[in-house]
């Protein structure tokens, strides 16, 4: 039986801090298939292009340096990598990130126990910037998501532990730039569903210092929001009211974070246009959205002080 190719698609600008870790991370897995890796660098100057050159020179053939003349930013990056990547399994990992042993093993074997299914996504313990723990990415259990049950939960899968069959490479090059992840877990959904394991195979730095989240979260959050918007037609009017109201729920809370409530006022049009339901029904949709999720973050707060626990979940599913 011939061995199954997995190409590795690492994007970094100005990882220095990071990048070793990262690529080191993937060229241990222990996984029977043959494992490429291409480094999409857009332009560091911090160092960055130095030890990923030098990683290039100790793993010859395997590690594979993609460097830019013009800024090519995010998706752009992402996108120079993707089109070079040709194996049977594509895995896509941000250079502030890395990935814990086993990664690989682990959803390979969930794709080949699942011909029909297009993509795996795995849980992520959550560490600081100093690689200190604080948390686990999310606490949803392992099953399969087809497109209402992404949206109906909200972006909840991490980027990094994105694992898919190299046939639908196409339905990910084919997305219109500006997007973020969720643009591409909803493509993959409806391609054919995406797996989910809840085990821990990444590691996800939170708020490092080159997250998108941090650089330009206005940005993240208009992205977000088409991502919901192009994937709306496919399902029912009672999930695209679910999902438009999750998104308020996510305003709401940067809103009342920034103290900037005009938030709510810009936001509100176009998500109650999306809903497709009235402005009376869709706000008491919002209000029990936002209420659960304030209930869900008091107990989290009130478990962890009297537990004495210093770890959170990120995302509640």
């Amino acid at each position: 039986m011939t061995r199954p190719r997995i190409s590795v698609c690492v994007s970094t600008y100005n990882h220095r801090r990071y990048i070793a870790d990262c690529l080191l991370s993937v060229l241990s897995q222990d996984v029977d298939a043959d494992v490429e890796v291409w480094v999409g660098d857009d332009m560091s100057d911090d160092g960055t292009s130095d030890i990923i050159a030098a990683l290039v020179k100790d793993w010859p053939g395997q590690v594979h340096h993609v460097i830019h003349t013009e800024r090519q930013g995010p998706i752009g990056n992402l996108r120079s990598t993707i089109a070079l990547a040709d194996g049977d399994f594509i895995a896509h990992l941000d250079g502030d990130d890395f990935w814990l042993p086993g990664k690989l093993r682990e959803q390979l074997a969930v794709l080949q126990a699942a011909p029909d299914c297009a993509a795996c996504c795995a849980n992520a313990s959550v560490f600081d910037d100093e690689r200190e723990p604080v948390g686990i990415f999310s606490n949803a259990r392992s099953q399969q998501f087809d497109t209402s049950g992404l949206l109906r939960r909200g972006n909840f899968l991490n980027h990094s532990s994105l694992f898919y069959r190299g046939g639908f490479r196409a339905a990910v090059l084919e997305l219109t730039p500006p997007f973020i992840d969720y643009r591409i877990h909803l493509a993959l959904s409806a391609a054919g569903g995406v797996a989910y394991t809840s085990k821990l195979l990444v590691g996800y730095r939170s708020n490092s210092s080159g997250s998108m989240l941090v650089r330009d979260n206005e940005a993240v959050r208009r992205q977000y929001f088409e991502a919901i918007e192009a994937a709306l037609p496919e399902v029912s009017v009672t999930i695209r009211a679910k999902a438009c109201a999750d998104f308020m729920r996510r305003v709401a809370f940067r809103a009342l974070r920034l103290r900037r409530l005009t938030m709510l006022r810009e936001w509100w049009p176009e998500a109650l246009r999306g809903s497709e339901e009235t402005a009376p029904r869709f706000l008491i949709r919002c209000l029990a959205c936002f209420l659960a999720e304030s209930a869900r973050q008091t107990l989290q707060t009130l478990t962890a002080f009297v537990l004495r626990a210093q770890t959170r979940v990120l995302y509640f599913r």
